[in-house]
């Protein structure tokens, strides 16, 4: 059994590419707003939900900077701590006495929660006191000369939080720690006796916010120049804040004035959705019912116009045969009047084209021999006269070569019945038509011709050029002036392209259309006016070819004549 052929500008493979594309469209569009309406109503929800979120971190980092504002004022205010730092007291055991009272001011200022913190009091005169038994590693010297602390202690009694990569003792050497700096200062005294350095490290920070942070959102905690000092995102410690502003993420941002610190929630929108729905998924699930409901139509439309089908095939080899071939009427009572109506239409057609082949052929021969019989009595009557004189005056060359073209002439345009003759044969009687018309009238206007290498075998409809060279005799140069006309024929773009150019007095546009009108010039060869030529052309060739004129008075006149090669 043979297979059938598919061809993808049939009605079936159409109808299904169609309902495909119906399906997958309307796919999309509910997919799309699906995940549209329930993206913006996450967005809304779970932005609100993680600004309330982001308030309770705002409330428990300010109550961290309340709870370390306690610590310094109670440290600040301890006398025995003071005592400790001015080292003015000698006595080995007063000395230890306030020593060990210091600690346990220290002790009473630092609550449980917050004993991950490490507090150190250093002196200006470089005496320090650490809350805890460890040592601090780095030289006293060196932190008193740090630009931070040399800003707080030119200001008496305030306090500045700052980003450190490690801190100066040996519990916080090694991580990035967060610090308040607090000068200490004496009641009525408004020069800092010391300074109060309370660290915390970044990663024990980070407890005020870590549930804020997730895959789908990070935390970042700003100083004054933009430099991230804590973060969910470790990699952005120390860096400057960069985020990418975009409808994919939402941004939260709070001032924190204590510190002088803004708080940042970046929240990435699309990977939290992505979180809510399974895209692949429903991708998957959407292509499987698109392919089960494009093969269940393919199926249907293929038994419903499977008899069509058969009808279009027979109908396509009934054309490749030359509408010969009758279809025999199968399938059902619809496809059965389809075929008797086309068996009927065959024969129909075929008794039309017999007709109008018959039709054609007679009228083509009726142009040809309306043409041949145009040539005006009243030229051939003074072309004779004018060969009469010549002999009278004893011209016999003039003579001769008049007779000759005057004979070669009526020989190719009345004997010669052929529609279609050669460029060159064209040629030809043009030439005896001029030789005629510069004997009798004098050789003020000369032609010449131009013909391309492959022009001279094309085949023209006979007389289509003598009109306009006929017209620039009698037209272009009037009161016996002189002048030229060149006929150029090349090929151009599969298109035979023939320009009668004349370099004389042009005309406008009345006079063109004048022209254009059948010359009735009883001195004329023929009456074939230009609009002959033009309508016998688009006759033949289709309204695509024709002619062309165009004129500038003074100037002259170039006609364009283009037919298929």
């Amino acid at each position: 059994m043979m297979k059938k052929k598919i061809y993808f500008d049939s009605m079936v493979v159409k109808t299904v590419l169609v309902v495909i594309a119906v399906i997958l469209s309307s796919m999309l569009i509910i997919s799309s707003i699906i995940i549209n309406i329930s993206e913006r109503i996450f967005i809304d929800t779970y932005g609100k939900s993680q600004e309330q979120v982001f308030q309770r971190i705002e409330n428990e980092l300010n109550q961290f900077h309340e709870n370390i504002v306690k610590i310094a004022d109670t440290i600040d205010s301890s006398w025995n701590l003071k005592l400790y730092l001015s080292d003015s007291i000698q006595e080995p055991k007063l000395s230890f006495q306030t020593a060990y009272r210091a600690k346990v001011d220290m002790e009473k200022a630092i609550p449980d929660d917050l004993n991950g913190v490490s507090v150190v009091a250093i002196s200006r005169n470089g005496k320090s006191y650490v809350d805890k038994a460890e040592t601090i590693t780095t030289p006293i010297k060196d932190i008193l000369n740090s630009e931070d602390i040399k800003t707080v202690m030119s200001k008496p009694k305030t306090s500045k939080y700052i980003y450190m990569d490690k801190g100066y003792t040996a519990t916080t050497d090694d991580d990035p720690a967060i610090m308040m700096i607090r000068s200490l200062n004496s009641i009525g005294d408004d020069i800092p006796y010391g300074v109060l350095l309370i660290t915390m490290k970044e990663k024990d920070f980070s407890k005020y916010y870590d549930y804020f942070s997730s895959k789908n959102s990070d935390f970042y905690l700003v100083n004054e120049d933009d430099v991230v000092v804590s973060s969910s995102n470790k990699k952005m410690l120390n860096e400057k804040m960069s985020y990418e502003h975009s409808s994919s993420y939402t941004v939260l941002k709070k001032e924190l004035p204590y510190y002088k610190f803004h708080a940042y929630g970046i929240i990435n929108n699309q990977k939290a959705l992505g979180d809510l729905y399974n895209i692949p998924q429903l991708w998957v699930i959407c292509s499987l019912i698109m392919l089960v409901s494009a093969l269940l139509v393919f199926l249907l439309v293929k038994q419903i116009t499977n008899p069509l089908s058969d009808l279009v095939g027979k109908m396509s080899n009934a054309r490749i045969n030359k509408f010969d071939e009758h279809i025999i009427p199968t399938g059902t009572r619809e496809i059965k009047e389809l075929s008797y109506t086309y068996n009927s239409m065959l024969d129909d057609l075929n008794r039309y084209i017999e007709e109008l082949m018959t039709i054609q052929k007679q009228k083509r021969k009726a142009e040809i021999s309306a043409l041949q019989m145009q040539i005006n009595p009243h030229y051939i009557y003074n072309t004779l006269a004018s060969i009469k004189w010549l002999i009278f005056q004893g011209d016999t060359e003039k003579s001769t070569r008049m007779i000759d073209a005057f004979i070669y002439l009526l020989r190719n345009t009345i004997t010669n019945t052929d529609e279609y003759i050669t460029v060159k044969q064209e040629i030809e009687n043009l030439k005896n038509y001029v030789l005629i018309n510069n004997i009798r009238y004098g050789e003020k206007i000369q032609v010449e011709y131009f013909i391309s290498f492959g022009c001279e075998e094309c085949k023209v409809p006979k007389m289509i050029l003598q009109p306009f060279v006929e017209n620039a005799f009698f037209h272009a140069f009037p009161y016996e002036q002189r002048g030229n006309i060149d006929v150029f024929i090349r090929i151009l773009d599969e298109d035979l392209q023939i320009k009668i150019v004349d370099n004389g007095v042009g005309m406008n546009k009345d006079r063109l259309t004048e022209i254009t009108e059948k010359d009735k010039k009883k001195e004329h060869f023929s009456g074939i006016g230009v609009n002959n030529v033009d309508d016998r052309l688009k006759l033949i060739y289709g309204n695509d070819y024709g002619i062309n004129i165009e004129s500038e008075e003074n100037k002259g006149t170039t006609v364009t004549i283009r037919i298929p090669i």
